[in-house]
């Protein structure tokens, strides 16, 4: 049980580390789904019942949503097309999993019982109040499930931008707002290409005037781009990538003296 905690605890590191590194928060929301593993590694004691079923939906929903965020430098969801009654069902599913699975680490003694389970009288408003954050949270977490099924199988294109311009925004044309990003738009027969970009990539091509790269197009019409092709780009952000990778090991090891000292000695 102390390896299942360290090994949970180095992902949820390592998932806040990349949403620094890539500016993509997204990486540190996915962490939710290692809760209540973590939860369960820390509180267990001998005789405790171990729920196998939510250790598999939180780990397997972990590596599903991990699938839309993974290997993407650039990419455009919002032009892909709009499957309404899909996504409905994705995230009627997705928040079943996820009630199922906070619900049962609340009723083993995992988490803390903020929902009242086993009170003899249900708390609705209790309850009620409780589900408004869960079910806010799952919107991203069905965005991340229908990215994965998007990317499943994607078609490759190459694609030509000229007149690139990149910069830092909450949308494309809107500077202000506390949930900005990394965009780029180009320009192909006409037709402008808006893409949203990781941290680093915006690094290496925030001067590029045009762009030949390959696009992979979705099942449902995301374009996602997950090889620049141009291998010198990546000296442009060596000295960052140097700068990260040493407060990444050092950070790391940290939380894995603090870990080992939880689950060992504590």
């Amino acid at each position: 049980m102390q390896w299942l905690g360290f090994l949970t605890a180095a992902t949820i590191y390592w998932c806040f580390f990349l949403a620094a590194v890539t500016g993509r928060w997204g990486w540190a929301a996915l962490t939710g789904w290692l809760i209540p593993v973590l939860a369960l590694t820390f509180r267990y004691t001998s005789g405790m019942a171990i729920n196998g079923l939510m250790v598999l939906i939180c780990v397997v929903f972990f590596f599903i949503c991990r699938k839309g965020l993974v290997d993407v430098k650039m990419w455009n969801v919002k032009i892909r097309k709009k499957r309404s009654i899909l996504f409905g069902i994705l995230y009627i599913f997705t928040f079943l999993m996820l009630f199922y699975s906070l619900a049962q680490a609340q009723i083993q003694g995992y988490l803390l019982n903020l929902q009242g389970w086993g009170s003899r009288q249900i708390p609705f408003l209790q309850m009620g109040l409780s589900l408004i954050p869960l079910l806010l949270i799952n919107i991203l977490y069905t965005r991340m499930v229908y990215t994965a099924i998007d990317r499943i199988y994607c078609k490759k294109e190459k694609i030509t931008l000229l007149a690139c311009h990149s910069y830092i925004s909450r949308e494309e044309g809107m500077e202000r707002g506390l949930h900005k990003g990394y965009f780029m738009e180009g320009i192909q027969n006409g037709i402008t290409y808006h893409f949203r970009m990781t941290r680093r990539t915006y690094g290496m091509m925030k001067k590029e005037p045009h762009l030949h790269l390959t696009m992979n197009v979705g099942l449902l019409g995301g374009r996602y781009i997950t090889d620049l092709e141009h291998p010198e780009w990546e000296k442009r952000t060596r000295k960052r990538d140097r700068r990260e990778m040493w407060w990444g090991i050092i950070l790391f090891v940290l939380v894995s003296i603090g870990t080992i000292f939880l689950y060992w000695f504590y």
